[in-house]
């Protein structure tokens, strides 16, 4: 029995992206129903200032780990794991982002008026930072 999967490196690009727009569009729809709870009376400017963020932090603060990580993943070569589509350091990265978006989410002294714009800004900057995967992947495609 495989435990783990292997796959050409062309197709750890299409993981990647899935994966971020995923997570991307999992924060939006949270933050999304938590707007619900709020009943605030302009509750647009929470989404468009997290948006606004999202789309600088997506511009200037995650291009540059998108094109590394591309970069990496399409100097492997051969069949390789699926999970490669990141280094085994930043799957510590993710567990530590993890645990603390799971430890604000549920705690009582942040205010659903600041996680609200907070997350639609994470959620925003993934899933536009997606689209440079499917990029990389539908060029790796063609060649």
């Amino acid at each position: 029995m495989k435990l783990v999967y292997r796959v050409t490196p062309h197709y750890l690009l299409l993981i990647s992206g899935v994966l971020w727009s995923g997570i991307g569009l999992f924060l939006i729809t949270l933050a999304t129903s938590w707007l619900v709870t709020l009943r605030v009376d302009h509750s647009w400017l929470l989404i468009f200032s997290g948006t606004l963020a999202g789309i600088i932090v997506s511009f200037y603060g995650f291009t540059d780990i998108v094109n590394q990580n591309i970069e990496r993943i399409n100097g492997l070569e051969g069949q390789v794991s699926i999970l490669a589509f990141q280094t085994w350091r930043s799957y510590m990265l993710v567990i530590i982002m993890m645990t603390m978006g799971i430890y604000i989410r549920r705690s009582e002294w942040i205010p659903l008026l600041i996680k609200t714009p907070g997350y639609y800004t994470i959620g925003t900057a993934l899933s536009l930072s997606s689209f440079r995967y499917y990029k990389a992947f539908t060029r790796a495609q063609k060649v």
